[in-house]
C-alpha cells in the first residue's frame, strides 16, 4: 500500500499527502506532467521558466487542502478538493497551453475534457482504478463546476490554482511582478451564503492578486517572443499524424523528438532559438479572421488571444452584508482597460515589408 509522504515544494516548503494522493502521484499519467513546462516555451525569454505542471498541480493540492481546513470542511471534503487541485491540470497537452488550441480543433477537447476522460479511465487508467467511483464522481463533479464552495475553491477568481501558478511563475521567470500575498487572501476567505467570500479587510490582498495577473499578462504571459514560439507548436501539432491517446502519453521532450520527423522546420526553429519576425495586433477576433484571410501564404503562424478580463463573481464581506466586488472595488474597472483581445502573426523575415505594407493601409499599427 502507497503511504503518506512528503514533498519540498520550492515554495510552501514540505508538503504532505494522503495515500491516495501519494498514490495518483506515482502513475504514469500524472509522471508525465514532470516533463510538461508550466509555461511552455516561455523559457526562450526568461530562462529560468523551466517549471512543470507538475509543480503547480503539488502547489494547488496544497492550497486547497489549507484552505480547505481554514473555512472548516469535512476531511472528506477536504480529501476531494485537494484531489481535485491535484488532477485540474493533467489533462495538458506538451508545452502545456501551446498547442491547446490545435488539441480542441483536432480532438474536440480542452485540456479539462482530456483531465475528465482520465480520470474517468478512458484515456489511462492507473489514475481512475486508484479512486473507488463515488470519490471520483465527486472528483469530477468539483472540476465541472457542480459542487459549489468546493468547485470555487479550485475554480473561479482569487481560486487556489491562480495564486498558485501566479507566485510559481514569478518566482521562475524572476519577475517580481506577480508577487501576491497568500497567506492574507487564505485567511482573509470565509463561506457565508454558501459562497466563497473574502472579508473585506482582505480586499487590498485581493486586488493586488488582480494587479499582479495582469502585470504578468503584460509582461510573461503575452511576450511577443513566447508567444511565437507556442503558435509554432500549435502549427506542429495540426500537422502531426496522432490519434489523442498517443499525445496524452507524450512530455515535451517526446513532442519535441517527434516534431524532428514530421515538422523538422519548426523543431529547428523551437530547438535552436531560431525564432521567426512576428507582430502582436490589438485587434478583434473578426478583424484577426480577415488578417490571417487576406495575408494568406504570408504568414507562418497565428493565434488569437481572448481578453482574459472577466467580470469578477467573488463576493465581499462587509459591514452591510455581501456585495459584489465590482461594487466594492475600483480596481475592476481599471483592468478591463488594461486587459485586451490581441492577435499573433509570425512570418519569416522577407515577407515582412508586404505584412508591413498591409498593416499600414489597414491603419493597424503592431505593438
Amino acid at each position: 500500500m502507497t503511504e503518506e509522504k512528503i514533498i519540498n515544494d520550492s515554495i510552501f516548503g514540505s508538503v504532505k499527502l494522503s495515500k491516495l494522493a501519494s498514490s495518483i502521484i506515482e502513475t504514469r499519467e500524472f509522471q508525465r506532467l514532470n516533463g510538461i513546462k508550466q509555461l511552455g516555451l516561455t523559457y526562450l525569454v526568461f530562462p529560468g521558466a523551466n517549471h512543470t505542471r507538475f509543480e503547480h498541480s503539488i502547489g494547488t493540492y496544497y492550497l486547497s487542502q489549507q484552505l480547505g481546513r481554514k473555512i472548516g470542511l469535512s476531511e472528506e471534503e477536504i480529501e476531494q478538493v485537494s484531489i481535485a487541485g491535484l488532477l485540474h491540470d493533467v489533462g495538458h497537452p506538451p508545452y502545456s497551453h501551446s498547442g491547446e488550441e490545435a488539441m480542441q480543433n483536432k480532438y474536440g477537447v480542452d485540456h479539462l475534457g482530456v483531465t475528465l476522460k482520465i480520470i474517468t479511465g478512458e484515456l489511462g487508467h492507473e489514475i481512475s482504478d486508484s479512486m473507488d467511483d463515488n470519490f471520483r464522481e465527486e472528483v469530477i463533479k468539483i472540476l465541472q463546476g457542480k459542487a459549489g464552495v468546493l468547485s470555487r475553491i479550485v475554480s473561479g477568481h482569487g481560486d487556489m490554482d491562480q495564486l498558485d501558478y501566479l507566485s510559481r511563475d514569478s518566482k521562475y521567470t524572476g519577475v517580481a511582478l506577480g508577487v501576491v500575498d497568500i497567506t492574507r487572501i487564505l485567511n482573509t476567505m470565509e463561506v457565508e451564503d454558501n459562497q466563497l467570500c473574502i472579508d473585506e479587510k482582505g480586499l487590498p490582498a485581493i486586488e493586488g492578486l488582480m494587479i499582479a495577473r495582469m502585470l504578468m499578462y503584460r509582461s510573461v504571459y503575452r511576450h511577443r517572443i513566447a508567444l511565437i514560439g507556442s503558435a509554432l507548436i500549435n502549427e506542429a501539432l495540426k500537422i502531426m499524424d496522432m490519434k489523442l491517446q498517443e499525445l496524452m502519453e507524450m512530455n515535451d521532450c517526446d513532442f519535441l523528438s517527434r516534431m524532428k520527423i514530421e515538422t523538422p522546420e519548426i523543431y529547428e526553429s523551437v530547438k535552436y532559438r531560431k525564432i521567426p519576425r512576428g507582430y502582436i495586433l490589438r485587434v478583434s477576433e473578426k478583424e484577426y479572421r480577415q488578417i490571417i484571410n487576406d495575408l494568406d501564404g504570408l504568414i507562418m503562424a497565428s493565434r488569437f488571444y481572448a481578453s482574459p478580463y472577466k467580470p469578477q463573481g467573488l463576493k465581499i464581506i462587509t459591514k452591510k452584508g455581501l456585495a459584489d466586488i465590482n461594487q466594492v472595488s475600483a480596481v475592476l474597472s481599471f483592468l478591463e482597460k488594461e486587459l485586451h483581445d490581441e492577435a499573433l502573426i509570425a512570418f519569416e523575415n522577407k515577407n515582412e515589408p508586404e505584412i508591413r505594407k498591409y498593416l499600414e493601409g489597414k491603419k493597424i499599427e503592431p505593438l
